[in-house]
């Protein structure tokens, strides 16, 4: 729980100097988050079930977003006096008490209860001891918070941190102790190590009174906040003291953003995976199609045989045995008695023209639909590697752009995704990271370029800059490894790359994005090769 009792108790103190006393000018919402506006700074509470937290940040909501709770926050709290804000040890309970004298002159003390509890988390405003209305209203056996119930506190039979003597189970010690999580029993063990129980918990008590937040990078990512120093984590450290909300805000600003990111990609692959089986089951079913018409021609060879020998055969026949000149054998031909010869001859023309007819319109939607299934498959690819937002809003404009996604109001987008642009040897090599990118590659290359690309396999343009220096064999290969880490055989151990000038690439008109056509072509066999940390 990244949000612990001591992270939250830290941020609680830091706030109560800046908003007790202060007026409360508005309530706002927007999904799953409750913004409070006081005089100079708003307060976010998130109450994300996945990751729930309150910290300083300016609300960014173009448009007012209705909710039942906050308009009723608005109606009663709005205007009021924050007049205390309250603490219960280091649980993940605050309590703002709030005063106000409503439209005709009665004084009210409203107290607004913010649990963060991870799914369980919510927001209750309450006067003398009755709950006038909550974020989530909810009945189970440990609460009833409903409007009109008595509120009743979050039962907790856990120690404050200050108050341990002797614990049992050092590795349980979050379930017995306040503010304590798994993690700060890891960092309480490691401490161990040097120190004695009670003189590891007064060390991660001193370190956080000292009144910081820390937050732990790998690789430029934030996997943890706390409120003292995390030992035991191989992690580069960030130390906040005077600002806490930009701690919280660049833990939390990733997790939020991450979590957008994964639904969305979730979102379109799902799409995507839809369309994909929609085709694949289409084109299983042209081939048992094909398979069914693969013999048409012998209904040709019935007409053929039964307009040579029409006067050997009598009307009422069933079939009849004929011998076919072309193969040198006798065949048998089965026919309609009803029908006399030249009838029957002229039926198995009719059957012949329509199957071929078929057959054609069969193999050009096999075709198509072959084209339409491999652009999928490198739309799917270019999804599953993006890792930054724009991108992935640049593939969901490319999915309504050809149709697979229905168009909607698109949101602005003034950033624009760049593709990877690496150096060797003196050459500059770009690499695109999804298909809009991978055309404007193909578009702006000069014809002395080199264009490589995967073979066979969904996977990322790349293009080597000529800049008037001859590429020499080396630069070739090292770039060809990169269109085979960039590719869906990036796991492979040896990878065919085509390449070629860039003349010799082609954007055929009605090519969907990122497909292309290309000739003059070499192929050479590399190993796959990423670039670290782009």
């Amino acid at each position: 729980m990244p949000y612990d009792g001591f992270v939250m108790r830290r941020f609680i103190d830091y706030a109560r100097k800046r908003l007790i006393g202060s007026y409360i000018k508005n309530f706002y919402f927007q999904k799953n988050v409750i913004y409070i506006a006081f005089q100079d700074v708003d307060l976010k509470i998130s109450l994300n079930p996945s990751y729930s937290y309150i910290t300083f940040e300016k609300r960014n909501i173009s448009n007012v977003v209705k909710h039942h709770f906050v308009d009723f926050l608005r109606s009663r709290v709005k205007g009021g006096r924050l007049k205390d804000i309250i603490t219960f040890g280091f649980e993940r309970t605050v309590k703002f008490v709030v005063e106000k004298v409503d439209e005709i002159g009665i004084a009210h003390e409203y107290e607004m209860y913010v649990d963060i509890m991870g799914k369980h988390s919510n927001m209750i405003l309450v006067e003398n001891g009755v709950i006038l209305d909550a974020y989530r209203r909810v009945k189970n056996r440990f609460r009833n918070i409903y409007p009109g119930e008595i509120f009743v506190f979050y039962k907790s039979d856990k120690i404050n941190p200050y108050n341990v003597s002797n614990i049992k189970n050092i590795e349980k010690l979050y379930l017995e102790v306040q503010g304590f999580s798994k993690i700060t029993v890891r960092e309480l063990i490691y401490r161990m190590q040097f120190l004695d129980f009670h003189k590891a918990l007064k060390s991660i008590l001193r370190d956080f009174e000292k009144g910081c937040l820390y937050v732990f990078y790998q690789n430029n990512v934030p996997i943890e906040i706390s409120a003292f120093p995390l030992n035991h984590i191989n992690a580069i450290k960030k130390k906040y003291c005077k600002e806490l909300e930009n701690a919280i805000s660049d833990f939390f600003g990733f997790v939020e953003r991450n979590n957008i990111l994964k639904q969305l990609k979730k979102n379109l692959e799902n799409i995507i995976v839809k369309n994909v089986v929609k085709i694949e089951n289409t084109l299983e079913k042209i081939n048992r199609e094909l398979q069914e018409i693969k013999d048409y021609e012998h209904y040709r060879k019935y007409g053929e045989l039964l307009k040579a020998y029409f006067y050997q055969i009598p009307i009422g026949t069933k079939e009849v045995e004929l011998f076919d000149w072309e193969n040198n054998e006798n065949i048998i031909v089965p026919l309609d008695p009803n029908k006399d010869a030249i009838e029957n001859a002229s039926s198995y023309f009719k059957k012949y023209n329509k199957l071929k007819t078929k057959l054609k319109g069969l193999l050009n939607r096999k075709k198509y639909l072959e084209k339409e299934l491999n652009y999928l498959y490198q739309l799917w690819y270019t999804l599953e590697e993006v890792d930054d937002l724009n991108e992935v809003e640049d593939i969901k404009s490319e999915m309504e752009d050809v149709g697979i996604l229905k168009v909607r109001k698109r949101r602005k987008n003034n950033v624009k995704s760049e593709p990877i642009k690496v150096s060797f040897k003196n050459h500059s090599i770009y690499i695109g990271k999804n298909n809009k990118q991978n055309d404007e590659l193909v578009r702006n290359s000069s014809d002395e370029d080199i264009w490589l690309h995967v073979s066979g396999m969904p996977g990322a343009h790349v293009i080597i800059k000529h800049a008037g220096r001859e590429i020499t064999n080396d630069v070739i290969e090292y770039a060809a490894s990169l269109a085979a880490g960039y590719s869906k055989g990036k796991n492979s151990g040896k990878v065919l790359v085509d390449y070629t000038k860039a003349k010799n690439v082609r954007k055929v008109k009605g090519l969907k994005p990122g497909m292309v056509l290309y000739y003059n072509y070499r192929t050479i066999i590399v190993n796959p090769r990423r670039i670290d940390d782009v």
